[in-house]
């Protein structure tokens, strides 16, 4: 064999480690799309397969957006949910985060998840942004899609997570002609001192309130008190004192249905109108949308509930003025 010439087979050796190689790129691939997936659910192929649509308005001299999940069997007259993310979340991150377009699917209904100005909503009590006003943009999203895709005036629900559902509850608070109930998760309703009797709620009908919250929340405590929502420091009311406040609002009994169910309880009172106010405490949860991949560990309290089954079905089951 001449000096420096090739051992024979090494073009076949070559070959092999080109085709490993090549198989190893393709794994890498594969593992990419998974852990996309994973982490970003079905939004991203939705919205390139026209499932989800993103949409904007003007309000002043502020672009606002949202995005509209329609499933692919959409009713004449279906319901609507709007999910409202967190702190410096966004639309995509919450519909990720909660996984409601499965349950738009499920339903029959339109998701849509709109994007708060900045870091966020502003709710009652905190977190104000020059321009906006986003109780008014939200009710622009709803006229719109009652009049593009026939949604049931009476089936308009509001669900969210942490100042999501702070703004949740005052979205039922001053749109309470237009919303049949909501559900806040991990949220609060209180002024600046921490005050849910010192709101200015006075909805001009009952809504329907279902309060998910984690008894081992740190950011925003089930027993009120102060801590920090992002980077501003927010005084919130006692669960026991919201649910007080709306049970007031939508003049309920007296008497409670108490059922526990795993690591959680469910207390609920009949009111008016054929309305309910509940509260499911996830005893041992903290500030996450129990349910959630990723944020919740499958044996862990709040990978134990799942939220977003838990609030459709309370949706469908309470719609504006109609029988529980």
């Amino acid at each position: 064999m001449a000096h420096g010439s090739a051992p024979p087979g090494g073009a076949a050796v070559a070959g092999r480690l080109l085709r490993l190689l090549a198989a190893l790129a393709l794994a890498m691939v594969a593992l990419l799309v998974t852990l996309l997936t994973v982490l970003d659910g079905p939004t991203a192929w939705r919205q390139l397969n026209g499932r989800v649509a993103l949409n904007t308005l003007r309000q002043g001299a502020l672009t606002r957006s949202y995005r509209v999940y329609r499933p692919a069997a959409l009713p004449s007259r279906p319901g609507l949910v709007v999910v409202l993310h967190g702190a410096d979340g966004s639309g995509q991150q919450v519909e990720r985060q909660s996984g409601f377009d499965a349950q738009a699917d499920r339903l029959g209904w339109i998701a849509v998840y709109p994007d708060g100005v900045e870091d966020g909503w502003e709710p009652f009590g905190c977190c104000h942004h020059a321009g906006a006003d986003d109780v008014a943009f939200i009710a622009q999203v709803v006229d719109g899609l009652e009049r593009s895709d026939g949604v049931d005036p009476g089936r308009v629900y509001v669900t969210g997570i942490s100042r999501g559902g702070m703004m949740a509850y005052r979205l039922a608070c001053e749109l309470s002609s237009r919303v049949a109930a909501i559900a806040p998760i991990e949220g609060n309703m209180a002024d600046s001192a921490g005050s849910a009797g010192a709101v200015p709620c006075r909805p001009d009908r009952p809504v329907s309130v279902l309060a998910i919250h984690g008894s081992d929340d740190l950011e925003i405590p089930i027993d009120g008190g102060r801590s920090k929502l992002n980077l501003e420091e927010v005084s919130y009311a006692p669960l026991t004192d919201v649910i007080a406040d709306w049970r007031r609002l939508d003049a309920c009994g007296t008497g409670d249905s108490v059922t526990d169910s795993g690591p959680s309880t469910t207390t609920e009172w009949r009111c008016e109108d054929a309305s309910v106010v509940e509260t499911l405490v996830i005893h041992g949860g903290g500030h996450t949308w129990p349910g959630a991949p990723l944020a919740n560990l499958p044996w862990s309290p709040g990978g134990m509930v799942d939220a977003s089954g838990v609030v459709a079905d309370f949706f469908a089951a309470h719609p504006r003025g109609a029988p529980a």
